[in-house]
């Protein structure tokens, strides 16, 4: 099953209320913290992210109860991977061309 969990959004400066994903060098915000669930990003020039096309511009992230099976048949453009304790992402571009974000959360 998978449920809309947020909006991400590539911005070209970091805001004050991010926090550090040190392992990928991206600054994001909580989308909980923002009305309308965007996830506002910011890609250190050194991020191991910043030539995918995470960093290029926006996607569509839904929570996903097993992210392995979730994304056995799809062409991966990062992950699947532990981005801190407990919390396991990947992104690929679905069937009609939008960059979409698995999360597993557990």
């Amino acid at each position: 099953m998978k449920k809309f969990a947020h909006f991400g959004a590539v911005l070209k400066e970091k805001q004050a209320n991010m926090n550090l994903l040190e392992s990928l060098k991206v600054w994001a915000s909580n989308p909980d913290d923002d009305p309308n669930q965007i996830e506002f990003l910011y890609f250190e020039p050194d991020s191991p992210m910043i030539d995918t096309p995470v960093a290029k511009g926006g996607h569509i992230a839904y929570m996903v109860d097993n992210i392995d099976e979730q994304v056995a048949n799809e062409n991966c453009c990062w992950g699947p991977m532990d981005v801190c304790p407990g919390v396991r992402i990947a992104f690929f571009t679905d069937e009609n061309g939008v960059l979409t974000e698995y999360c597993q959360a557990g």
